[in-house]
């Protein structure tokens, strides 16, 4: 009996010719890649996808100018990451088994959040608030989302790998290692995703965890997830010489995809001399929104193969699903996918399209959070390659057979508790989340700088008794606001982190020296001179390392902040110490 796995891996997929199995030479019986669309597309929209994306970023960045091809690419992302979500709705309600089996999951899995949504965005338009405070929510998205790209990723790794013959559960773990050390390394080298993300819980959700972060965590996780990869790496090539060894398939388009997604992933969201020399003006956001670009169109892809392939074994929805999805002749399927895309994009566009009307804007806000939402919930559980439904879609053959059935496992929910668990799973968070943005909204709403403007209003107009009480109130705001300009610029050396800092040591000096002393009818001593220079001293060293950095200076309360701006500022202060 023929024990070579090259023999089993061709027999499962038919023989190559009408030779015996025993005349058939090593590279007769390598079985053949296995693409989702055929290797030029899948080439295209999946594994080179990351290059293109970032070369078509740095093209506009280049011919636009950096400030509009940022805009461009930012915008393009936006639309394409809600255009992206029609594809998982078309292939819930085409697959008629798919839906028979989690019907109640997809009928109730809109109700939470798009009745929450409501009630909160009713709630802000009563009280006229800006809509915008609406966004607040997005945080859980931003949680999810990384997960969600991670396990794409995974997952097209593991169609890509269907006929390795390495023992499977093997096989997908060192998948999984290697693509979930390098997400995780990048993700925390970024020094812009989890600063931002934990300046969003407490600017908007008043969850202070960015000041409890121990001084010094990040420098240790950067290098700790560093060191985790590059083991991990080395134990990842040494699993593929063992299986070149051993004879199994090796996917090349595996590891393609690969080097391409996390090569790109590193260039574009991590600070690095490549980039900074390339465009000086490139940021996190551009970056993730390039890498963002590429995975929309892995997911068209991937669900048009997916919709074409149950229309042809008889399981899509009979009507209009059926007749796009079954054409048969290269003109009919180019003019579906053509009809196919550009419905998904007029979606994308819809939904992300800003109206002056508050109310429409907040009906947008609300469809297009739990588009979102249900995107990243109903993939979670629709894309299981182990379930012998998605593999007969999305793998040329069969090479085992233990793969398990939807209909044949599983316990089927009643419509009670599948909302049980969609209020644990959407509610808890959703309501954590906005307990925080009501102590937010309560608040003043207002920054130091704004309190300062009318402390300085209210002293011009005479109106003295008011302008001390904006003025303390600026005082208690700015108190505030320096530890957590100390920790971000801990996190991030950027140069908008140093304007930032720079101006509130300057001004929170200034009033504890100067103003609030004069406020209790006292006079400066030498003491506040000298702590106030000192202050100042350390400010301008703040500004001027802003200054040599090419990036943006705007933060928030000083959105239009330029490097003329900041350069006549630190001018001033310079004086102030010679003085």
């Amino acid at each position: 009996m023929n024990t070579n796995p090259l023999t089993k891996a061709a027999t499962a997929l038919g023989p190559v010719d009408n030779r015996p199995d025993f005349l058939l030479s090593a590279a007769d019986l390598r079985p053949r890649q296995n693409w989702v669309l055929d290797p030029l597309q899948d080439t295209l929209l999946i594994i080179a996808a990351p290059l293109i994306s970032l070369a078509l970023a740095l093209i506009a960045m280049q011919h636009y100018g950096a400030q509009k091809g940022a805009a461009l690419v930012i915008t393009a992302h936006i639309i394409l990451t809600v255009a992206h979500h029609m594809p998982t709705f078309i292939r819930i309600y085409g697959d008629v088994e798919l839906f028979r089996r989690f019907k109640w999951s997809f009928l109730l899995g809109p109700v939470i959040p798009l009745v929450f949504s409501a009630v909160v965005l009713t709630y802000l338009n009563l009280r006229q608030y800006p809509v915008e405070y609406f966004l607040y929510l997005y945080i859980f998205l931003s949680l999810w989302d990384p997960w969600h790209f991670l396990r794409q990723h995974f997952g097209f790794m593991r169609i890509y790998d269907r006929h390795n013959q390495a023992p499977r559960a093997l096989a997908s773990n060192m998948d999984w290692a290697i693509c979930g050390v390098w997400f995780v390394h990048i993700m925390i080298a970024s020094a812009d995703w989890i600063p931002g993300l934990l300046e969003d819980l407490y600017r908007s959700a008043h969850m202070p965890v960015l000041l409890v972060l121990p001084r010094g965590m990040m420098d240790f996780l950067r290098g700790f997830s560093w060191w985790a990869a590059v083991l991990t790496t080395g134990i990842y090539i040494i699993y593929l010489a063992w299986c070149v060894r051993r004879g199994f398939y090796l996917s090349f388009a595996k590891l393609a995809l690969l080097i391409c997604t996390f090569g790109v992933m590193y260039f574009t969201y991590t600070p690095n001399a490549w980039m900074a020399q390339l465009v000086p003006e490139w940021s996190f956001k551009v970056g993730f929104a390039t890498v963002g670009i590429v995975h929309m169109t892995q997911y068209l892809a991937i669900v048009w193969r997916y919709d074409r392939r149950i229309a042809e074994q008889g399981r899509a929805r009979s009507g209009v699903f059926s007749w796009l999805h079954s054409r048969s002749s290269r003109r009919g399927i180019g003019l579906a996918a053509l009809g196919y895309t550009l419905f998904c994009v007029a979606y994308g566009d819809f939904i992300t399209t800003q109206f002056d009307n508050r109310w429409l804007m907040s009906c947008l806000l609300a469809v297009g959070f739990t588009s979102t939402l249900m995107h990243y919930y109903f993939d979670g559980f629709i894309w299981r390659m182990r379930h012998s439904q998605n593999s007969n879609a999305l793998v040329a053959a069969e090479t085992e057979k233990e793969t398990s059935s939807w209909w044949n496992s599983g316990t089927v929910l009643s419509p009670g508790n599948v909302l049980i668990r969609q209020l644990i799973y959407f509610g808890l968070p959703m309501a954590a989340l906005t307990w925080g943005a009501l102590h937010v909204w309560q608040g003043s709403g207002q920054s130091y700088i704004q309190q300062m403007y009318r402390a300085q209003m209210f002293s011009q107009q005479g109106e003295h008794a008011a302008a001390a009480e904006e003025a303390r109130k600026a005082y208690a705001s700015m108190r505030k606001e320096i530890p957590l300009a100390e920790k971000l610029l801990e996190l991030k050396a950027s140069a908008a982190n140093q304007a930032q800092l720079a101006f509130l040591l300057y001004n929170e000096s200034l009033y504890r020296n100067q103003i609030m002393p004069a406020l209790d009818g006292i006079r400066p001593s030498s003491g506040n001179r000298q702590d106030h220079m000192d202050n100042v001293r350390r400010a301008v060293e703040l500004m001027e390392a802003a200054l040599q950095q090419p990036t943006s200076l705007a933060h928030p309360g000083r959105d239009q902040l330029t490097h003329a701006d900041a350069e006549a500022i630190a001018k001033s202060w310079r004086r102030q110490l010679l003085n």
